[in-house]
């Protein structure tokens, strides 16, 4: 698939909590000059102080949008996500046995270039309000494995240190231009 050079190729990191997917999307977006959009349901969890419920889905879903499709106008070859909308489905369910048909459908709309798959092969850290376990890391991580696959997708593992993850992911996007 060639893509169009006046559409910036979006770039997904998923995995389950604690792989080291923003650390490493981080130093991505510095090294190549490139923005990204930030995982939604980390700002609003702080903003609502609570545990999350099913309620929240919906707005959670909405402002990863919002977060995504402003990262992209800033962008000029690639635009880098900390998720996507696979992640809110996958915690939708996961989480709370729910689907919403919209995020559904506008997920196998939008055009992700790539996926990158954190591996939970880094020590696993404490992150009150936001991680569950080093357990539920495993449980998980499995889940987006059959998540990737329920939807066709094959994603770029990403293991060892962020060294090795960056340069994987340097190499990756090199294919890509």
């Amino acid at each position: 698939m060639q893509a169009d050079r006046d559409v910036p190729q979006r770039i997904v990191f998923t995995g389950a909590e604690c792989t080291g997917k923003t650390t490493l999307i981080q130093a991505i977006s510095k090294k190549i000059g490139e923005p990204f959009s930030k995982e939604y349901v980390r700002e609003y969890a702080d903003q609502v102080g609570r545990p999350l419920e099913a309620q929240d889905l919906d707005p959670i879903a909405r402002g990863q949008l919002r977060g995504e499709d402003e990262a992209t106008r800033q962008a000029q070859s690639f635009v880098l996500h900390d998720t996507n909308l696979l992640s809110s489905i996958l915690y939708a369910e996961h989480y709370f046995d729910v689907h919403i048909p919209w995020v559904d459908t506008l997920f196998l709309e939008r055009d992700y270039t790539r996926y990158f798959f954190c591996m939970p092969d880094i020590p696993w850290e404490a992150d009150p309000g936001q991680r569950v376990s080093a357990s539920e890391r495993d449980k998980l991580h499995s889940r987006f494995q059959d998540i990737l696959a329920r939807y066709d997708i094959t994603p770029v593992p990403l293991s060892g240190t962020l060294g090795q993850r960056i340069q994987t992911v340097i190499t990756n996007l090199k294919e890509l231009q």
